[in-house]
């Protein structure tokens, strides 16, 4: 069954196959991806403006009366299973639809977990105690992948990211345009993705049903609308068109194994499970990102529901799976405040180390390394930061963590930082210009302006701490670690190249220097705004070889600014992720919005 939901003049719905039949010509009365409404307010289809909950109320009667069928009589339980990154919002809100379509006893099972229960359970391969198992759940909305940990209690939840561009719908589009640039002829304007035309609906249409039609066959025949042909398409083809969808598959492994505190060596077990484990290339790249051959259940369309339903029915742990999961405390957490606080220190130790005055007929010009002051101020606010997140995660890391109480130390601990942050820098600045005898903020505004965006994010994360899910707070807090390499990196390269400026050596050492320096701190820009480690290696490679090439005398300043701007475009994304986190709904509220207002 499609899970689309079509919403009728005047009330009712449509769902499934007849959903995306009537979805040609009204595009805009058409929900394709429901999930994408919970928690997420109203949704605007067509004249109508639909709660969540209706939305799957709709769904699940659907499937409620074709159950009763079956089994001949009413049904009153059922079991649904859930992303391993649901809170409590979108958990009430299906389980307000659950409750209009008439089930009265409805229990809620981690996919995850229910895929791995259904694999092990008919393959007989048992998880060892201790044992890791990666899942990577391959769906029409999105990629999850899921590292959980098999213990007494049955399987726990370790960490869990977003595979961002994986999703099977992704897959679908490039499909399209792959097709539209088939029976488009040179010169020839393309159709234009727009999710109101029912043109490129039709053709995003032809290629869903290309997609499944290539998950059985080697090769089939797309019919696109008149006057084009159809367009023959085989799974060697699909996987190639797939492949930059599924490039996203490594990065994300590597995100979600670092939350977990492992590494791919670790891993007992990775499964491949969804509707998108079937699409060619798609067993390849989770093969290529985990180091691992995947194991498929033997039937991925039922796996994780009747994983579900053996895992409720055996009363196990599994069957509240949601619980917050136990945070990973490494040995760089206890590290990075010192680190950061000494590099900070240090920074502003060069910059009184190379401060001079000269006495002219102007008066009296104070000479001194301003960029430097900028760049311990914002490892200032680093600094504060690293200790906002090892406070909560120390507290999380302990068995008898409570949500509520973590989230609260989250929102104290990061609210603390953003003030203290600012205070630290703005001492910065006046004790410089103190030293130096200035009677105004001169000094004082280097280390505020760029420490501030810094500071600001934090105060930002800790408005947002309020609506993240607890299941997702040990992935999320991974996403809050500043990297140590680069701050330490960062501030060698930077001294680096202002004790070339001032010290008295040759101009060739000091070229030198300068150069190896810029590398350096080339080196620290791409650690930290980078986060995929094969870009980033990609990325360092190419701005230390630039850096190397361009520093000089005159543009020492340039390249430790920045520096400094990386470390804002950090703090910039991770406000971002911990929105995305929050506010799961929100991208498709805003490309909704947008495309509504847009002529």
């Amino acid at each position: 069954m499609r899970s689309g939901v079509f919403a009728l003049h005047g009330g009712g719905f449509l769902v499934g196959s007849s959903a995306r039949a009537a979805a040609v010509e009204q595009p805009d009365r058409y929900l394709e991806d429901p999930i994408s409404a919970l928690g997420a307010g109203p949704v605007q289809l067509g004249d109508r403006a639909i709660e969540a909950h209706d939305i799957f109320a709709a769904i699940l009667t659907a499937v409620h009366a074709e159950a009763n069928r079956i089994v001949g009589h009413a049904l009153s339980a059922v079991v649904l299973t859930v992303p391993p990154a649901w809170g409590r919002i979108r958990r009430d809100s299906l389980r307000q639809g659950a409750t209009a379509a008439g089930f009265t006893d409805i229990v809620f099972v981690s996919s995850p977990a229910a895929v791995t229960t259904y694999l092990t359970s008919t393959t007989g391969q048992q998880v060892p105690s201790g044992g890791y198992v990666l899942v990577c759940d391959s769906g029409a909305a999105a990629t999850t992948l899921t590292v959980l940990e098999q213990s007494d209690g049955g399987f726990q939840q370790l960490a869990t990211v977003v595979a961002t561009g994986a999703a099977g719908r992704d897959v679908d589009r490039l499909l399209a345009l792959h097709l539209l640039d088939a029976v488009t002829p040179p010169g020839a304007p393309q159709l234009e993705e727009d999710a109101n035309d029912p043109q490129w609906q039709s053709v995003l249409a032809a290629a869903e049903d290309a997609k499944v039609d290539l998950a059985e066959h080697d090769r089939t025949a797309v019919a696109l609308h008149d006057p084009h042909p159809p367009v023959v398409v085989d799974r060697v083809a699909l996987a190639k068109i797939a492949g930059p969808a599924l490039a996203a598959l490594d990065a994300a492994t590597s995100e979600v194994l670092s939350a977990a505190d492992i590494d791919r060596s670790h891993l007992f077990l990775v499964v491949l499970t969804g509707g998108g484990a079937a699409l060619p290339g798609m067993k390849q790249a989770v093969a290529a990102a985990t180091g691992h051959e995947p194991r498929l259940p033997g039937r991925t369309d039922i796996a994780a529901a009747n994983g579900a339903l053996t895992t409720a029915t055996a009363s196990t742990p599994l069957t509240t799976p949601l619980q917050l999961p136990r945070v990973k405390l490494r040995l760089t957490d206890f590290m990075r405040p010192a680190l950061f606080a000494a590099s900070s220190l240090a920074l502003l130790a060069f910059v009184l180390m190379t401060l001079f005055t000269t006495n002219n007929a102007s008066g009296l010009f104070v000479h001194l390394a301003e960029e430097l002051i900028s760049a311990a101020a914002v490892a200032a606010v680093l600094t504060t930061w690293s200790v906002a997140h090892l406070l909560p995660t120390l507290y999380l890391s302990t068995s008898n963590a409570n949500p509520s109480e973590g989230a609260a130390l989250i929102r104290a601990t990061f609210s603390g930082a953003g003030v203290l942050g600012i205070v630290v820098s703005a001492l910065f600045g006046l004790a410089i210009g103190a030293l130096v005898g200035a009677t105004t903020t001169e000094y004082a505004s280097h280390a505020i302006v760029p420490a501030l965006p810094v500071a600001a994010g934090a105060l930002l994360i800790a408005a947002l701490a309020r609506s993240v899910p607890a299941p997702t707070i040990p992935t999320w807090l991974a996403h809050l670690r500043h990297p140590l390499a680069a701050v330490l990196l960062g501030s060698l390269g930077m001294i680096g190249m202002r004790y070339a400026v001032h010290a008295q050596i040759s101009a060739g050492t000091s070229s030198v220097i300068i150069r190896l320096s810029a590398a350096i701190t080339g080196i620290a820009i791409a650690m930290t705004v980078v986060r995929s480690r094969r870009l980033q290696v990609l990325t360092a490679v190419i701005l230390a070889v630039g850096c190397f090439s361009v520093a000089s005398l005159g543009n020492v300043r340039a390249i430790t600014l920045a520096y400094v701007t990386g470390c804002v475009w950090w703090t910039a994304t991770r406000v971002g992720v911990s929105a995305r986190v929050a506010y799961p709904g929100l991208r498709e509220r805003v490309h909704h919005l947008l495309a509504t207002r847009s002529p």
